[in-house]
């Protein structure tokens, strides 16, 4: 019998290269500006086939953006062993502050671009054909007045966090940006917002919470609306803001997460508001022309009381098997990780329980992940968490500004208490700022791993080490760029492509021989873009019996089943085309 395996998420970002840490305005916050930290993502770049990390960076403080100050995109190249090495910035505008990224091949040649924005700033960076480089399209989203320093009076855009996804079945990828507040670098707001009853602007709003003085917003301060950009294959982006999501309320959006909703075979939206309602943008394009919104219908508008929460990050998953996505949805301290259930039509609160209610309330979260980190068959939700507040570390709070991140286990059926799992690992074990993660295998042993920015600090490379044991088996799904029975095309990274793994026929209850289900999407979590590979744990399962691909061309494609811990790259209408052990 094998001697126990202690269960370990060390952090090796500096001895493998990753030597980002965040630049996030003054140690005190004195705005909001400064408080919500960088995004990073894990793509291939150059097409070697292993993942390089990005991160979006910061200013010293918001008085010297305004003097000119400005911030870089940080890359970093992996030698396929896991080990890093820092790459020249990529050449982009450094005027302004950069949050958010989004991954995925815009253009078609079979390598991975990024979309990069974050306050005054949105970039394409397609990547060159013949060396490993992120290049600018000269293509712009924003107007003069949206840019940083802003041409005319009023506040810069603000992006947070973005998608890219196919809206409309052409192959293309498109684009939504999610915005947040409107934000005068030049005068923000300090210690009260203006305005009183009535408009008087001799009264003024006090930040305040709990009681301390705090930097002030969003509430109180004018919302930004989203955008969504239909894209041309070439780089570039036409606006379909208005024709596509038609007179959409302003929000304080923070997450956004691309996933078929509905299971109809068209991407819809998921998108987490802070302190606003979440909205369900469901893809009604073929038949309705545009999106619907349907977050009170779906159950996923508020919390079971009726109340908005400050939606943040965005995790997809099917956590209890049924072949159905459910959503985790991280929020402020006082204020729970939300789990939704799918539901068939809608979504059900199994945050109560579950326990998840109760043992994430003390936290304020950001980036969220469902996968299956521990390779046991279900998915365990990652939070990333820390306070907005460094007045969070006084007296009468009762929280923290640096806080735990947190690995939750569920069980199969979705119905018993959510178990906290404790690994060795400076993540779970050290207090930090956590904010952006994204999810990959960086080392190439089929365990996908957790790259997370920490504010003001050190990013974190979480090496999986749960428990090599386990059975796996990692896909990467490539569209064929052909008409499918749907009259749609598959992207060439296989964006939105649902695939079933069936376990083998065994005997057992009929949970046991449910697929697990997996779709193929970069975005969730907060302003990152993860892997587009798909991981699964088999547990003590050797083999799988049969593999299901739904591509989004309406083709279905059903492939023999094999031995596990393999990864297998898989071309729409050829089937297998490569594979590799771990």
């Amino acid at each position: 019998m094998p001697p126990p395996h202690r269960a370990r998420f060390p952090d090796e970002a500096a001895e493998r290269g990753l030597t980002y840490t965040n630049l996030s305005g003054e140690p005190h916050k004195p705005t909001l500006l400064e408080a919500n930290g960088a995004g990073c993502a894990l793509f291939d770049l150059g097409a070697d086939g292993d993942l390089d990390a990005l991160f979006g960076q910061g200013v010293s403080s918001v008085l010297a953006l305004t003097r000119g100050e400005g911030s870089r995109l940080s890359v970093f190249e992996n030698d396929g062993r896991g080990h890093f090495r820092r790459l020249p910035d990529p050449e982009t505008p450094a005027s302004g502050w950069w949050t958010g990224l989004a991954s995925g091949d815009i253009d078609g040649d079979g390598r991975a671009d990024i979309v990069a924005a974050g306050f005054g700033v949105l970039s394409v960076l397609l990547q060159d054909e013949d060396e490993p480089k992120l290049t600018p399209h000269p293509g712009g989203f924003l107007s003069e007045a949206e840019r940083f320093p802003p041409g005319g009076a009023g506040s810069a855009a603000w992006s947070t966090s973005m998608a890219l996804f196919d809206a409309d079945g052409d192959g293309e990828l498109d684009l939504y940006v999610g915005r947040y507040v409107a934000f005068d670098a030049f005068d923000p707001p300090l210690g009260e917002l203006a305005g009183g009853p009535g408009g008087d602007d001799s009264l003024g709003l006090p930040c305040m919470w709990k009681g301390i003085e705090v930097f002030c917003g969003p509430r109180g301060m004018a919302a930004q609306p989203d955008g969504i950009f239909r894209g041309r294959g070439d780089g570039s982006f036409e606006n379909k803001s208005e024709a596509w999501l038609g007179a959409q309320e302003a929000s304080y959006t923070l997450g956004v997460a691309a996933f078929d909703a509905d299971l109809d075979g068209a991407t819809d939206l998921f998108v987490a508001a802070d302190s606003e309602p979440n909205r369900l943008y469901v893809n009604a394009l073929g038949a309705r022309g545009r999106f619907e919104e349907r977050g009170y219908a779906a159950g996923v508008a508020v919390n079971p009381d009726g109340l908005s929460e400050a939606g943040m990050g965005i995790a997809v998953g099917d956590v209890n098997r049924d072949g159905l996505f459910d959503l985790a949805v991280t929020n402020f301290s006082d204020e729970p990780t939300q789990l939704y259930l799918g539901a068939g039509i809608g979504f059900r609160c199994a945050s109560y329980r579950s326990g998840l209610a109760h043992a994430t309330r003390p936290f304020l979260s950001w980036g969220a992940h469902l996968v299956d980190f521990t390779g046991d068959g279900g998915l365990e939700l990652f939070t990333a968490n820390g306070h907005v507040y460094p007045q969070a570390d006084r007296a009468g709070t009762y929280t923290s500004y640096l806080q735990l991140d947190t690995l939750f286990a569920f069980d199969l059926d979705g119905a018993g208490r959510a178990r906290r799992l404790t690994p060795e690992g400076e993540l779970f074990t050290v207090a930090g700022g956590s904010r952006g993660s994204a999810v990959g295998d960086v080392d190439g042993d089929g365990a996908p791993d957790l790259l997370v920015t920490r504010i003001d600090g050190p990013c974190a490379l979480a090496m999986n080490r749960l428990d090599p044991r386990a059975h796996r088996l990692a896909i990467r799904c490539l569209g064929s760029g052909e008409l499918g029975p749907a009259n749609r095309k598959t992207p060439a990274d296989g964006m939105g492509t649902r695939v079933l793994v069936h376990p083998l026929a065994r005997d057992g209850g009929a949970e046991a021989r449910r697929p697990w289900v997996g779709e193929v999407q970069t975005s969730g979590g907060f302003q990152s873009a993860s892997s587009p590979w798909l991981y699964f744990g088999l547990g003590t399962e050797a083999a799988f019996e049969g593999l299901v691909l739904l591509w989004p061309s309406g083709r279905r494609e059903e492939l023999e089943g094999g031995p596990a811990d393999r990864r297998l790259w898989i071309r729409e209408g050829r089937g297998i085309v490569r594979e590799g052990s771990f």
